[in-house]
């Protein structure tokens, strides 16, 4: 089990490496060129790679946290509480991927359909998005519970994410260029996933130093990518009502 966690680990650092990358290629690339359309999709297939991977590791350390990082106890740890605790890490991490994986699909699903919501109404496709609502009531829950800020932070958001994305599904009618800011959301949302989950994996030891400040790194993903969704929202919708 150790071995294929450390295969996956292996993969995941590699494949998020270069997804972090391929993000930024299309938001320089003019929209919808060739270069916008082709990176696009291999950032793609890169991130349902990422999630994927880092879905299946969160998962193994979920099963049997002792076997993946029994060799981090010390002599005093308090080996419950240990496990509590890496179990608490591992699943806000297994959300992330699940808020990635969401994020990409329900952009390039958006794309693919653009005017028409009904081709998105099936449960494949609704049911990741319902299972990120309710990961962010059980996110949050634990955040409160804890006092663990980046829970919070991250619950709040895939709740809102999520019952966005679900009125957009089972919406009737769309206003004009509303698929593109649906698309755009969903992009900058994998993106949010993508950066928090590299910042709470090498950042926990780049950042170790600031003690609670380095909360503040955490939480700027979601933060700035909100703000980018929500300003992005406002420069569309308004000037292109009549458009």
């Amino acid at each position: 089990m150790l071995t294929i966690h450390s295969i996956l680990f292996a993969s995941h650092i590699i494949l998020g490496s270069l997804a972090l990358l391929l993000f930024w290629v299309p938001i320089v690339a003019g929209k919808g060129g060739l270069n916008h359309v082709k990176f696009g999709r291999y950032y793609a297939h890169t991130m349902y790679a990422v999630a994927l991977s880092g879905a299946l590791m969160a998962v193994l350390v979920l099963y049997d946290p002792l076997a993946i990082k029994g060799h981090l106890i010390g002599e005093n740890t308090d080996q419950p509480a240990f496990v509590n605790t890496i179990r608490i890490f591992w699943g806000f991490l297994l959300y992330l991927s699940l808020l990635t994986y969401v994020s990409v699909k329900q952009g390039f699903a958006v794309l693919k359909h653009k005017n028409s919501t009904a081709p998105l109404r099936t449960i494949s496709h609704l049911g990741p998005i319902i299972l990120l609502a309710l990961g962010g009531i059980i996110i949050l829950t634990l955040g409160i519970t804890h006092g663990r800020v980046l829970h919070i932070v991250f619950g709040i958001l895939g709740i809102m994410i999520g019952t966005g994305m679900l009125r957009y599904c089972f919406a009737q009618q769309l206003k004009p260029k509303q698929w593109l800011i649906e698309h755009l959301g969903g992009m900058i949302g994998s993106g949010i996933g993508a950066y928090t989950a590299f910042i709470a994996f090498g950042g926990r030891k780049l950042f170790a130093d600031l003690g609670s400040m380095q909360i503040i790194f955490w939480v700027a993903p979601g933060v700035i990518g909100s703000i980018a969704i929500y300003l992005l929202s406002k420069k569309y919708q308004p000037k292109n009502l009549n458009s």
